[in-house]
């Protein structure tokens, strides 16, 4: 009896058997992969008593554990526990801080390399820098003589101000106003001026620490000072001997 064949002349049979061979092999990989993902896992529960389990509990999502491999009985991973809200807003602060850490780092080697790139000497680098501490110096000045002129009128106020109480008479309330407002002026003023001179102090040492980074990166010696000049001797002396 002749085989029943299919369309293209292959003998079903044959067809019949590679598709259940092939559906044989994919369900072999797939219980393969499933055996593969499975995971035990271990945790210490609320009692000091190890745990072992194929499924995790509810209870055991707060209490670190870790992950294996239920083929291989190798690690797989590492869990912490829960953290406290405390401990969450802690660990939020120092990576955070940790980030600021690694954008201050990152800034001071692109200003490094920007130093090396514009400067070829320390005298470079100390009159650019030189012009900004000029600049920041006239500021502060301007400030100074804000707050000298503040004070003189404010002082003049003032004794208006006094000679009117010791006349009997009510101090003006336009002039009580304006010695309010001097006085809260000046109070800004003093500490913007205070702000500005930590500015400049820090505008200083870190002129001073890039001079040092420079002769590091470049491996060159600090500028040698100047050498003082030779006293002359007298006219008409001539050396002791």
């Amino acid at each position: 009896m002749e085989a029943v064949r299919d369309r293209r002349g292959a003998p079903m049979k044959t067809k019949l058997i590679c598709l259940a061979v092939a559906a044989a092999v994919f369900a072999a990989g797939g219980a393969m992969a499933q055996e593969k993902a499975k995971k035990l896992y271990r945790w210490v529960d609320k009692d000091g008593k190890v745990q072992f389990s194929d499924t995790l509990p509810a209870e055991a999502l707060e209490h670190a554990r870790t992950e294996i491999s239920a083929s291989s009985g190798r690690t797989t991973g590492e869990v912490g526990r829960a953290l406290s809200p405390e401990e969450q807003a802690e660990a939020d602060r120092l990576a955070a801080a940790q980030a600021r850490q690694q954008r201050d780092e990152e800034q001071l080697r692109q200003t490094e390399e920007a130093m090396l790139a514009s400067f070829q000497t320390e005298d470079d680098l100390r009159r650019s820098y030189g012009m900004r501490i000029t600049l920041m110096q006239e500021n502060l000045n301007a400030i100074e003589a804000g707050i000298g002129s503040q004070r003189n009128s404010l002082t003049s106020l003032l004794a208006e101000a006094s000679e009117a109480e010791l006349a009997g008479r009510a101090v003006d309330a336009r002039q009580a106003a304006t010695i309010r407002e001097l006085h809260h002026e000046m109070a800004k003023q003093q500490n913007m001026l205070v702000l500005k001179q930590a500015e400049l102090m820090k505008l200083d040492e870190e002129l001073e620490y890039l001079v040092k980074r420079f002769h590091e990166l470049r491996g060159t010696g600090p500028a040698a000072p100047d050498a003082p000049a030779a006293a002359e001797e007298p006219a008409g002396t001539s050396p002791a001997g």
